[in-house]
C-alpha cells in the first residue's frame, strides 16, 4: 500500500502544473543555453576578430587559422558559433560554396573519430566503423573538391596529444581549409608536433574573464527570461558580477541563481534572499 501512495506522489509531482512564483524558464539558467538575444554579450571585440580572420574565406577562398583559448565559462564556443551562423548565412545569401563544419573533439576523442565527423557534415554517408583512416581522407578530398571550407574543432587539446594520425596536419595542408582551433589553455597549442605548428601559425585570440559590468549585463539578460519579476535583487547582480570576474567562469553564477531560485521557491518565498545565496554557495561548492 505504501509504494502505491508514493507512486502516486511523484507521478502527481511529473503532473502538476501549478505556477512558480520564482521561475518564469530556468531553461536559460542551463550552462550551455544560447543568449536570450542570440548575440553574444560582452564580446563583441572578440567576435570582430574572429570575422576578420574568416572574412578571407570569401574572397581567396582560406581565411587565417585561430587559436582560441581561456578559461571555461568565458564565452569562446559561443562566439565562435555565432561567427559560423553569420558565415552561413552569408554564404548561403550570396550563393557562395563555402562549407562550415564545426566538431567538439570532446565527444570525438580520436582523430578517426573527428574526421569522421567532418566528411559526415559535408554529405558523406560514412559508417560509424569499417572505414580506414585514408578511405575517410579520400572522402573528403573527393566530396569537398576545391569548395573553401572552415573547420571548427572544440576541445582540441583532447586532439593534440593523438597526433600519431596527424589530422590537424593533414587539415592544413590541404588547400583552402581554414582551421579555428578551441582550448582551455594556450599550452594545448604548444603541444602539436613541430611539423603542425609549423604550417599552422594560427593567430592566438584570448578569452580572459568577463569584467563585473560585462558579467552584470549577461545576467541581467538571462534573470529578464528565467525569473518571475523581482525576483533577483539588483544587489545580487552587483555580487555575482564580482564573481564572474573574480573566478572567470560565468556559468557558475548561472548555477548559483538556479540553485538560490529552488532554495527560496521551497522555502514558499517569492524573492531570493541573502540566506539563499549563501546555503546555494554551499552546495555549489560540495559540487565543484
Amino acid at each position: 500500500m505504501r509504494c502505491l501512495v508514493l507512486e502516486g506522489f511523484v507521478e502527481s509531482l511529473f503532473g502538476a502544473s501549478k505556477e512558480s512564483k520564482v521561475f518564469l524558464d530556468v531553461g536559460w539558467l542551463q550552462p550551455l543555453s544560447p543568449p536570450p538575444s542570440g548575440v553574444p554579450v560582452g564580446r563583441e571585440d572578440d567576435v570582430r576578430v574572429l570575422a576578420v580572420c574568416l572574412a578571407d574565406v570569401f574572397e581567396k577562398g582560406v581565411g587565417r587559422n585561430v587559436f582560441v583559448f581561456g578559461k571555461p565559462g568565458t564565452g569562446k564556443t559561443l562566439c565562435v558559433q555565432y561567427v559560423l551562423q553569420k558565415l552561413r548565412e552569408f554564404a548561403v545569401s550570396k550563393g557562395l560554396g563555402v562549407l562550415v563544419v564545426y566538431v567538439n573533439v570532446g565527444k570525438t576523442r580520436s582523430p578517426y573519430f573527428t574526421l569522421l565527423e567532418i566528411v559526415r557534415a559535408i554529405g558523406v554517408n560514412a559508417p560509424s566503423s569499417g572505414w580506414q583512416f585514408s578511405r575517410l581522407k579520400e572522402e573528403f578530398e573527393r566530396v569537398r573538391g576545391n569548395r573553401p571550407i572552415v573547420i571548427v574543432l572544440d576541445e582540441v587539446e583532447s586532439l593534440v596529444l593523438k597526433e600519431r594520425e596527424p589530422l590537424i596536419y593533414y587539415l592544413n595542408r590541404q588547400s583552402n581549409v581554414s582551421l579555428v582551433l578551441i582550448s582551455n589553455k594556450f599550452e594545448d597549442i604548444t603541444k602539436l608536433p613541430d611539423r603542425a605548428k609549423s604550417t599552422l601559425q594560427p593567430l592566438p585570440v584570448k578569452f580572459g574573464a568577463y569584467t563585473k559590468e560585462k558579467a552584470k549585463q549577461i545576467l541581467v539578460e538571462r534573470v529578464a527570461k528565467a525569473f518571475q519579476p523581482n525576483v533577483v535583487p539588483e544587489w545580487l547582480l552587483d555580487r555575482l558580477g564580482l564573481v564572474a570576474e573574480k573566478w572567470g567562469d560565468l556559468r557558475i553564477c548561472f548555477n548559483v541563481l538556479l540553485t538560490a531560485g529552488l532554495l527560496a521557491e521551497k522555502a514558499g518565498k517569492s524573492q531570493i534572499e541573502e540566506e539563499h545565496i549563501l546555503d546555494a554557495a554551499k552546495l555549489i561548492n560540495h559540487t565543484t
